[in-house]
C-alpha cells in the first residue's frame, strides 16, 4: 500500500511541477537584481557554435535540494535557446563517489534512466551509497541494468577523468553549495538566491537572453 501512495504521490509532484514550469512567463517585463538574483562571473559570456546557450546545474545526488529541484527540471519546457547539462559536484567524500556513479551512468548512457532512481533510492529509501559494492547492490535492482559494469565503470579512466574535469568546473566557477546554475559561463544563481525553483528557472531564462543580447 505505501508504494502506491508514493507513486501517487510523485506523480502528482510531477504533474503539479509541469504546471507551473509550463505556465511560467517566457518574457520578463520584472527586474532580477544583480548581486541579489544573480552573480556575474568573470570572463566574457560563451554562446555554443549552433548559437544555444550553455546552462550547467551543479548538483549532489545526496543533496535534498537537488532531489526536489529534480522533477523541476525534468517538467521544464527548456527554449530552445538553451543546452542544458547537469554536472555533479564534489563537496565531501559521499559527493565524490556519487560524481564517479553518475559519470558511469552517463557513460553507458542510462542517466536518463537511473538518475531519478538513485535520488529515490538516497532521499525516499534513506539507503547510504558510498561505495561501488554499494552501488552495484542497488543497480542489480534496476530492470536491464547491467549492475557489474555500471559499478567497474565507475573507477574506470574515462569516469576518473570526467570527474577531475568537473571538479576544475567548479572551481572556476567558484561553486560552493548546489543546486547551482551557471548561464553561458558567464552567470551564477541558483534557487536559493531566487528563493524558489521556479523562480530560479525564470532568472536562467532571462541570463539567457542577456548573453544572446551580448549584455
Amino acid at each position: 500500500m505505501k508504494k502506491n501512495i508514493f507513486s501517487f504521490n510523485r506523480c502528482a509532484s510531477l504533474i503539479i511541477a509541469a504546471a507551473l514550469v509550463l505556465t511560467a512567463p517566457t518574457t520578463y517585463s520584472q527586474s532580477f537584481v544583480e548581486s541579489e538574483d544573480y552573480v556575474t562571473l568573470q570572463g566574457d559570456a560563451v554562446i555554443l557554435p549552433d548559437g544555444r546557450v550553455e546552462v550547467i546545474e551543479f548538483f549532489w545526488f545526496g543533496c535534498p535540494t537537488c532531489f526536489r529541484f529534480e522533477p523541476i527540471l525534468l517538467a521544464w519546457d527548456k527554449p530552445e535557446t538553451i543546452s542544458f547539462k547537469t554536472v555533479p559536484a564534489i563537496l565531501n567524500r559521499a559527493s565524490e563517489f556519487h560524481a564517479h556513479a553518475y559519470y558511469a551512468m552517463e557513460l553507458l548512457d542510462l542517466q536518463d534512466q537511473l538518475m531519478q532512481p538513485f535520488y529515490d533510492e538516497l532521499h525516499v529509501k534513506r539507503n547510504r551509497v558510498v561505495n561501488a559494492e554499494d552501488f552495484e547492490a542497488w543497480a542489480s535492482t534496476q530492470s536491464g541494468v547491467d549492475a557489474s559494469k555500471l559499478a567497474t565503470t565507475t573507477h574506470s579512466f574515462a569516469a576518473m577523468t570526467k570527474v577531475r574535469q568537473a571538479n576544475l568546473l567548479a572551481e572556476k566557477y567558484k561553486i560552493s553549495g548546489v543546486p547551482t546554475m551557471v548561464v553561458g559561463g558567464k552567470y551564477r544563481t541558483s534557487p536559493a538566491m531566487a528563493d524558489s525553483f521556479i523562480h530560479s528557472l525564470e532568472i536562467v531564462e532571462f541570463l539567457v537572453e542577456k548573453v544572446l543580447a551580448g549584455q
